[in-house]
């Protein structure tokens, strides 16, 4: 008996994956779109060029932009947190501008978007500095003029309202503009969504402020621990003495005597590049100790639960200090109170640990995987012709071998 067989035609498509791959490049643009940041910039000080209102300004444009006034102003960006183009339309409770100050400034220039304000300054200054206003105005450290140099400055205090907030700093940035005799190029424009938000609260003391160690010298330092041991052997520490460096004081060595009568000894030191002050040079019983990341900026204290310092290791020993929950602070400003708080803490522990880090890259796998199914899915097609019934039927003999 002749078999019979059902014939399906297709019509041809393109190669699927040259139109997945499109279907790639298009979603990857998009997504890249999304995550670029598109802020407003307000410029003065210096004469920039004019933008049109309704265009982004790209990232690499700004970049170039600023790099050309850093070849002879020096650059002061004030960084405020979720500023957009309404902020600059805001008015307080007498119907009058939040920005009293920026609006009597000259010459001036505002473009409405800008692509990673942010990333382009980073990029385009070799010698960057970080810098904050306190809630009475004031910097937190004096800002030195130098050609070619960008200081990033950031606002600390919250006000009860927005329009409060923005009329507080267009005070500030009026009164910090006054101070600098030098030709400055300034930027009011918004932080990146990366950075982090400082919070002024009501701070309670620590299990080690109260049970524990606590010496503190005026408003140059504090240190609190609940336990210090070298190797097994716990040790007593009964104060704390410092000495200065020559000025421009900008170092100092700390000595905690201990029952042993041999002191525990580090340097902390302030580096006006980026802001922050470092422990180092730790040393007990002619012991030298590593402290690898034992830093934070001035207006924080580091904080460490737990933390291990060890000595270099000779002939497979090794000595190390553990401290139980550390708590340290230099703020390295004038306007520090005596005997002052402790600022925010800065934990030892990072943000991004190893954990969330593979489960990021899982996540970015998946995505990928679901991502490709979506687009083959998206690839199937209906036939569109199918064996006429009415037709002559197509047989094939078919025979044993």
């Amino acid at each position: 008996m002749p078999a019979r067989f059902l014939f399906i035609f297709v019509r041809p498509q393109s190669d699927p994956g040259n139109k997945m791959l499109w279907k790639s490049l298009i979603a990857l643009c998009v997504i890249g779109v999304a995550l670029a940041e598109q802020t407003p910039v307000f410029i003065w000080g210096a004469n920039s060029p004019s933008k049109p209102s309704l265009r982004t300004v790209p990232q690499a444009e700004f970049q170039e932009q600023l790099a050309t006034l850093l070849k002879d102003h020096m650059v002061v960006a004030f960084v405020e947190n979720g500023l957009s183009n309404r902020d600059f339309m805001c008015t307080n409770a007498e119907a009058k501008s939040c920005y009293a100050q920026l609006q009597g400034v000259s010459p001036k220039t505002y473009y409405t978007s800008v692509e990673n304000p942010a990333e382009a300054l980073r990029a385009a200054a070799q010698k960057r500095e970080h810098n904050s206003i306190d809630a009475n105005g004031q910097l937190v450290h004096p800002i030195k003029c130098e050609v070619g140099s960008a200081v990033v400055v950031s606002f600390e205090d919250h006000a009860d309202s927005r329009a409060s907030t923005l009329q507080s700093h267009d005070n500030a940035i009026a009164a910090i503009s006054k101070q600098l005799d030098c030709n400055v190029a300034y930027l009011y424009m918004a932080a990146p969504s990366t950075a982090p938000t400082v919070q002024r609260r009501v701070r309670r003391w620590t299990a080690a402020e109260t049970t524990g160690y606590r010496f503190i010298e005026g408003n140059q330092f504090q240190i609190t621990f609940t336990n210090v041991m070298y190797n097994t052997q716990p040790l007593t520490v009964s104060g704390m003495s410092l000495s200065n460096s020559t000025p421009p004081s900008n170092k100092f060595s700390v000595s905690l005597a201990t029952d042993t009568g041999k002191p525990i000894t580090f340097d902390i030191s302030y580096s006006s590049v980026d802001g922050y002050y470092t422990l180092s040079n730790a040393a007990y019983d002619g012991q030298n100790f590593r402290t690898p990341g034992v830093n934070a900026p001035t207006t924080f204290s580091y904080a460490c639960g737990n933390t291990t310092w060890y000595t270099p290791t000779v002939q497979n020993k090794f000595n190390k200090m553990t401290w139980s929950s550390l708590q340290l602070q230099a703020p390295f400003s004038a306007k520090a109170k005596e005997n002052f708080i402790f600022g925010d803490s800065w934990d030892c522990v990072g943000f991004v640990t190893p954990g969330i880090l593979m489960g990021l890259f899982v996540v970015v796998i998946l995505l990928v995987i679901v991502f490709l199914g979506l687009c083959w899915m998206m690839d199937i097609k209906t036939m569109d012709r199918f064996d006429d019934p009415k037709g002559k039927t197509i047989t094939i003999n078919a025979s044993a071998e």
